[in-house]
């Protein structure tokens, strides 16, 4: 974004923070705002779309939550994976991971 955004630029950075708070509470939203969050020192155009992109999704999806159901034995699982320099804009790698309780993810 321009210099003359400047406001605009604050607004998207303060947006963007508040999403990487949501995905404490909303996994779902940790890929998305992850790959929002590389961009965040110069955010343009296609980012402001992006971020406007997840707020709608997070709108149309407030119903939405995590289940835990009441199981006699509750384990805790956990799954990773990687991709060697798979990002063609900056040849980074990307990793992520999930654990699970019972039947609901927790990160």
């Amino acid at each position: 974004m321009k210099k003359t955004n400047h406001g605009i630029v604050v607004i998207v950075i303060r947006i963007v923070g508040n999403l990487i708070y949501m995905t404490i509470t909303r996994p779902n939203l940790s890929y998305a705002v992850g790959v929002v969050t590389q961009f965040m020192q110069t955010p343009q155009k296609p980012h402001l779309d992006v971020v406007r992109h997840i707020l709608r999704y997070i709108k149309h999806t407030l119903q939405c939550g995590i289940f835990y159901e009441a199981k006699n034995q509750l384990q805790v699982h956990g799954y990773t994976d990687a991709n060697w320099a798979d990002n063609v804009s900056d040849r980074r790698s990307t990793s992520g991971f999930m654990f699970s309780f019972g039947s609901g993810a927790v990160s």
